[in-house]
């Protein structure tokens, strides 16, 4: 068995961290320098299961110090329209990078070089930041996620925040004929091919309160008291799947992974310690099919939105869909238009975000990437 995965429980984030990397054997890393790619995106306390713990991300650090390396960064590259500096402070990363005395880099401030993907079937190649070519060693720390268009977040999908600036926002609006896609997804698909030449040296996954329902930001938290930690992303990933209560062959983005040669996901070919780790299987409720059901009286038409907007207009129908009254069209429903492909909505629609601007002569258009809740809110007069 190439692949190791250890699995830890433990109340304490750091403890638990520091613990489970003391047992891992890892490379020669006396000298080097390495990149610590936390899920800092977004404005969230530490604890809530949107971002990563930044106790998790200290014991890292503490590690790769006792290991030699020469120079340590946390890196990140915030979602459009998230202050990078405000999110820092907010996950405690800024704290974390004090204390620890290493850097914390915004990987949007300075310029973008490209990669080829070789024999791309939905990307050609990927903008991502310079500075990625000063790293030898490259660890990936997500929180345990479910994700309403992944089904899971972990160490793969969070290296799509390596990404440069907009380009994250490309892989929702990628659209191929289904001779290309052969009933895939085109965003799973375009995972898959950024890990072929975007692909983690180390996964620590953390699961100590990870995230159930409409993840990847406003799920319910969900507390396991857990890290893994593996020598590779996709069996690590594989294992929190399982432990998330999913058979990892059905997660597209690991199955096509997976046939691109780059790790197991059959929890029988990969190295687990504790063997009998599947005594700590909590299924995670999965994120609702469409969002339309929560609330009965909403349609919403949507072709090619990113989990950005999904976001936002989740938490604007929480917030503001009983005031809503005043929008329903004949069929006495309120339609809402989002995505950079959509392309047919019913006079009348609540259009929410730029991707929707070439059908504002159908609509109420409210620009921004994404607009607010209360931006939208106070856009309607409600």
């Amino acid at each position: 068995m190439g692949s190791l995965v250890i699995v830890s429980k433990g109340k304490d984030p750091y403890r638990t961290t520091k613990r489970i990397l003391q047992r891992f054997p890892l490379p020669d890393l006396e000298g080097k320098s390495v990149l610590i790619k936390p899920n800092a995106a977004r404005l969230a306390s530490p604890g809530d299961g949107v971002t990563t713990h930044p106790r998790v991300v200290a014991a890292a650090i503490d590690h790769l110090k006792e290991k030699g390396a020469r120079r340590i960064v946390i890196g990140e590259s915030c979602i459009f329209g998230v202050n990078a500096a405000e999110a820092f402070r907010v996950t405690g990363m800024k704290e974390v990078s004090e204390e620890k005395k290493v850097e914390l880099l915004d990987l949007d401030q300075g310029d973008p070089m490209e990669i080829a993907i070789p024999n791309g079937k939905v990307i050609r190649k990927i903008k991502v930041p310079a500075v990625l070519k000063q790293f030898h060693f490259i660890i990936s720390v997500p929180v345990m996620k479910t994700h309403m268009h992944t089904q899971v977040t972990l160490s793969i999908k969070n290296m799509k925040g390596l990404l440069w600036r907009r380009e994250k926002a490309r892989f929702h609006q990628l659209r191929y004929d289904k001779k290309v896609t052969k009933g895939d997804k085109e965003l799973d698909i375009a995972i898959s091919e950024m890990a072929s030449v975007l692909f983690p040296h180390l996964a620590v996954i953390d699961g100590t309160v990870g995230m159930e329902g409409m993840g990847p930001a406003y799920g319910r938290g969900k507390r396991m008291g857990m890290i893994l930690v593996g020598d590779n992303a996709l069996s690590a990933d594989a294992v929190a799947a399982r432990l998330m209560g999913l058979r990892p062959k059905t997660v597209a983005h690991l199955r096509l992974t997976r046939e691109k040669g780059l790790g197991e996901i059959d929890p029988q070919r990969i190295s687990v310690v504790p063997r009998d780790y599947s005594k700590w299987v909590v299924p995670f409720e999965p994120p609702p099919s469409r969002l339309s059901i929560p609330f009965p009286s909403v349609m919403v038409h949507d072709e090619g939105s990113c989990s950005a907007c999904l976001s936002t207009l989740l938490v604007f129908l929480q917030d503001y869909h009983s005031k809503l009254t005043d929008y329903r069209l004949e069929d006495q429903n309120v339609h809402i238009g989002i995505g950079k492909h959509l392309k047919a909505c019913p006079r009348g629609t609540i259009l929410i975000g730029n991707c929707a601007s070439k059908m504002k002569g159908r609509g109420i258009f409210i620009q921004g990437c994404p607009p607010v809740s209360s931006q939208i809110a106070d856009c309607l007069k409600i």
